[in-house]
């Protein structure tokens, strides 16, 4: 595998040439052209067809590789070292062809300080974190018992004195808390997103209680910039009714401004489900993991093997860089910065090869569907750097089963 050129006086890439790739950047209207990218001292420089080789410290061939703006997964667990379920963001990331990682709320406004003090330091992935609403995140569960472990003023200090590190409010609309507080606890963490000038991420999807859902309930308090998690979940206060027919305001919430994010995870993505809602017109927004080490091991594997899943779902290459860079980017309100090879920008490029076969990848009820196409990484390219992929989460690497 070919890796960058480094300046040992400085530390930096000089400058580097990906030839021949097939690009996809939807944010500047560049839809599967064979163009070259150009980078000098860790930032876009070109963007172009037939760039002179010849001034390059490096040039890599990446003839027949889509590459496309670093990917981003919107969410996934990365406190790694403190929540027993955290993957290493370098595991998830630039190791799987992600430039950027959203933690999906693994800490709470008392043990936050773990993520820049320990977290950042020793990634190279871009690390961005939602806040938990609960006090101590995701380190003890269920995370949520009651009124006291919720600080709505503390957690809103914590995500404005991060920022930007910090993107928003994390709550799982779930629990024993569903009962004896209702949707007070959304409305809660709804108020600390208000006050942090920020975003309120939603899990919905119950997985241990079986009383009451909130789904219906908390959908008209989420607004523009506001983020809905596992879409197509198939468990209780799931985004269809008993007849199989999308809320009405599933649909409302999106045409306000609000992010659908599929969120694969262990147990909240349905094939099933993904078809009914597409077949009533639903289309998402973004495509994440909800990945920790037991989902890499045992569900959601990686990123590229979630854009297999959504083209075996009917959606296109096009489609799915675009779940993945500039509405991702958009959904974290970041599009000037990344989800896009916009000259200037940091050079975050995600280089990925398309394997033609007989695959068959599978939802979180084991349910299946053949691919005649996956998606692996081949180099990530982060502030500059080449990074060969690590040997991918399966024990044949990052390819899906075969049928």
């Amino acid at each position: 595998m070919p890796r960058n050129r480094i300046d040992k006086r400085e530390g930096l890439m000089t400058s580097l040439l990906l030839k021949n790739g097939t690009v996809y950047d939807s944010a500047q209207g560049i839809k599967g052209q064979r163009l070259d990218v150009s980078v000098q001292d860790k930032k876009i420089v070109e963007v172009a067809a037939n760039i002179e080789p010849k001034d390059f410290d490096e040039v890599i061939d990446v003839t027949d590789k889509i590459v496309a703006p670093g990917l981003i997964d919107l969410h996934c667990h990365v406190f790694h070292g403190f929540n027993s379920s955290g993957v290493h963001p370098d595991v998830v990331g630039v190791g799987s062809g992600v430039t950027t990682v959203v933690d999906g709320g693994s800490a709470g406004h008392s043990n936050f300080g773990g993520f820049p003090t320990y977290i950042l330091p020793n990634s190279k992935t871009r690390v961005l974190c939602m806040v938990h609403i609960s006090s101590t995140g995701l380190s003890v569960m269920p995370e949520l018992t009651g009124i006291e472990n919720i600080d709505v003023e503390q957690t809103a200090r914590v995500v404005l004195e991060n920022h930007p590190l910090t993107r928003g409010i994390k709550i799982r609309a779930i629990g024993p808390t569903t009962e004896t507080l209702g949707v007070e606890i959304v409305k809660l963490a709804k108020q600390a997103a208000i006050n942090s000038k920020s975003r309120l991420m939603v899990h919905i999807g119950e997985l241990y209680h079986q009383g009451k859902t909130l789904t219906q309930e908390l959908l008209p308090l989420l607004t523009k910039g506001d983020i809905l998690t596992h879409t197509f979940t198939p468990n209780p206060g799931k985004i269809v009714d008993s007849q199989g027919k999308v809320l009405t305001e599933v649909f409302d919430a999106q045409e306000r401004g609000v992010t659908l994010d599929t969120a694969f995870g262990r147990y909240n993505f349905s094939f099933e489900i993904a078809k009914m809602a597409m077949d009533q017109g639903l289309i998402p927004n973004t495509i994440s993991t909800d990945m920790t080490i037991p989902g890499r091991q045992q569900s959601a594997h990686s990123m590229t093997e979630m854009l297999t899943r959504f083209i075996a779902l009917g959606f296109s290459i096009e489609d799915v860089i675009k779940m993945t860079t500039e509405n991702s980017a958009i959904a974290l309100d970041m599009l000037d910065s990344i989800g896009t090879l916009m000259v200037g920008n940091e050079a975050d490029v995600s280089v990925l090869t398309i394997v033609d076969g007989d695959w068959r990848v599978s939802d979180v009820k084991g349910n299946i569907l053949p691919a005649n196409r996956a998606i692996i990484p081949y180099i990530t390219i982060k502030s500059g750097e080449v990074i060969t992929p690590d040997f991918g989460p399966h024990p044949w690497g990052f390819l899906p089963r075969k049928k």
